[in-house]
């Protein structure tokens, strides 16, 4: 069993200099992670509105961002509805949707003790896009007698169909894991592959039932996509990780608490059913609701944590406003490349994650067996 680099920190511990270094394992000072993030935030998003079917320049889009359209000429028009209608919309959704997806990796991680796991590998990305594909085709067969608002995929039911299955997968494999004595065990991969066979299978069987435009729908659900981003979309995700990070703090030293161990996290005092049962709740939160919005987009909440916790250390403190940043910065960088990579046509966002996330996978797989002494 591979085992978790989590088990180092403590919320106890408050050392000095050199020794809170070795202590907490942080390479960099967190400020200097949060601003190349920042930094890097800026660039990809100026190259985000610069660059696609229409190139413009830095000048016309610091025009467009700061003037309103009256003030703009007849032929500056188009460019601000370019910037402000498609662009920044789609810029911001993904870097939301990174956010959370790096967010609910963390606390997953967290919470099963081992940095490889994330929410697509062990089912629970799988589970909310099964239940928002279930939505969108039997919405329209059977609920006919609702509104017609609030059946298919502009329904603010599917959201909670999504949060629903990546809630019931999340309390599936917790309960897998307490019977396997916590945290992380072959048993517990066994049933996220298991889960994931059966969802791959249950979407085969939609796909059957679901007449054309439905089966368009499964195939981006599959995917994943930012060309559905719109104003509306972005309020209500980012409304939801705003919620989320108000209980940051709280997660933050619970998963700290439970890095050392169950038993240990209860006699230092902590609840610990209560800190376990926030933390799925809420990763399931922010991933069925980002699924449902933009599709099944996967290793976002492996890649993320990971870099960042080679960096800053396993403590959550610092870890999870950090994958915050990290994670909308990958995933607004795999959306430019989706854009423009095979221009005019535009390639699934989820398969450029999944061809950087299945690589960097292996490679973290390898290099653990290789600290284990397998490979020697």
């Amino acid at each position: 069993m591979i085992v978790s680099s989590l088990e180092t920190s403590s919320p106890e511990m408050k050392p000095k200099g050199e020794e809170r270094k070795k202590k907490t394992g942080r390479k960099v000072p967190a400020i200097f992670v949060y601003v190349v993030l920042a930094a890097g935030l800026f660039g990809i998003g100026v190259l985000s509105l610069k660059f696609g079917s229409i190139q413009l320049s830095t000048a016309e889009i610091l025009k467009v961002l700061l003037l309103g359209q009256d003030s703009l000429s007849e032929l500056e028009v188009p460019h601000s509805i370019l910037v402000w209608n498609l662009r920044m919309p789609r810029l911001v959704l993904s870097m939301l949707v990174g956010a959370c997806l790096a967010s609910a990796g963390v606390c997953i991680q967290g919470l099963f003790r081992n940095p490889l796991v994330e929410p697509g590998f062990i089912g629970v990305s799988p589970g909310a896009a099964l239940a928002a594909s279930t939505w969108i085709v039997f919405s329209e067969k059977i609920l006919t007698f609702f509104p017609a608002e609030l059946r298919g995929k502009e329904s603010i039911l599917l959201q909670i169909c999504a949060f629903a299955g990546a809630l019931s997968v999340s309390f599936f494999l917790h309960v897998v894991s307490k019977r396997e004595g916590g945290g992380f065990s072959l048993v517990l991969v066994l049933a996220g592959i298991a889960v994931n066979a059966t969802v791959v299978s249950l979407l085969g069987f939609l796909s059957y039932l679901a007449d054309d435009t439905q089966l368009r729908n499964l195939t981006f659900w599959s995917l994943g996509s930012m060309a559905v981003a719109s104003w509306h979309k972005i309020y209500l995700l980012g409304s939801v990780l705003l919620v989320v990070t108000f209980f940051f703090p709280i997660l933050a030293r619970g998963l700290d608490a439970l890095a050392l161990g169950e038993a240990e996290a209860f006699h230092t005092g902590f609840k610990v059913r209560r800190i376990r049962n926030l933390t799925i709740v809420l990763a399931s939160l922010l991933v069925g609701v980002s699924i449902s919005i933009c599709g099944n987009i996967a290793f976002v909440g492996l890649i993320v944590p990971h870099i960042l916790r080679m960096v800053l250390g396993p403590g959550h403190k610092t870890l999870l406003p950090a994958s915050l940043f990290g994670g909308a910065l990958l995933l607004s960088i795999a959306d430019l490349a989706a854009r423009t990579v095979a221009f005019p046509s535009e390639l699934p966002i989820g398969i450029i994650a999944a061809g950087i996330g299945g690589p960097f996978f292996l490679f973290l797989i390898l290099q653990a067996k290789r600290r284990e002494g397998e490979f020697r």
